[in-house]
């Protein structure tokens, strides 16, 4: 159960991911280890593409790499095994060559998030050269603005 929304015309698409916790996720404690919440953000922005229309593969095959540059997380609070976790993505930037996800974790019926973070990730040609974000990319991404670098989702 995924979706893809778009808040209205001013603002770039939110996409909705779930996850449920398993037991590997979790440490001797029964918390979620906080490693896995960087694999909870890359499920979460592949569905962000995919519901845009243009899964990763599709970026890939078209010859760029988006690596990324930068990450970190804030903790609120836990999550333990077996909970079902609403992940809310969208992306706040756009650059030249490089744009910035950001991410809030619910458990699923409350409002209140548990996680939030950010990746960033730059735009590499397959040679692995910095390459501009092609337009067919930023025309997707920020739909809104596609051309204007550096607009501000939240």
């Amino acid at each position: 159960m995924r979706q893809t929304k778009s808040p209205d015309a001013s603002q770039a698409p939110v996409s909705t991911s779930w996850y449920r916790v398993l037991y590997v996720d979790t440490d001797t404690m029964g918390i979620v280890n906080n490693g896995h919440y960087f694999r909870f953000f890359e499920l979460a922005r592949n569905d962000f593409l995919r519901h845009l229309g243009l899964p990763y593969s599709e970026v890939e095959r078209r010859g760029i790499r988006t690596p990324l540059t930068e990450a970190g997380a804030h903790f609120f609070a836990s999550f333990h095994y077996d909970d079902l976790i609403r992940i809310e993505c969208w992306i706040s930037q756009v650059k030249r060559a490089s744009f910035r996800f950001e991410y809030l974790l619910f458990l699923e019926g409350d409002a209140s998030p548990r996680v939030s973070g950010h990746t960033v990730h730059a735009t590499l040609a397959e040679d692995l050269r910095v390459v501009k974000i092609p337009d067919w990319l930023r025309a997707t991404i920020c739909p809104a603005d596609a051309g204007q670098p550096g607009r501000a989702r939240r």
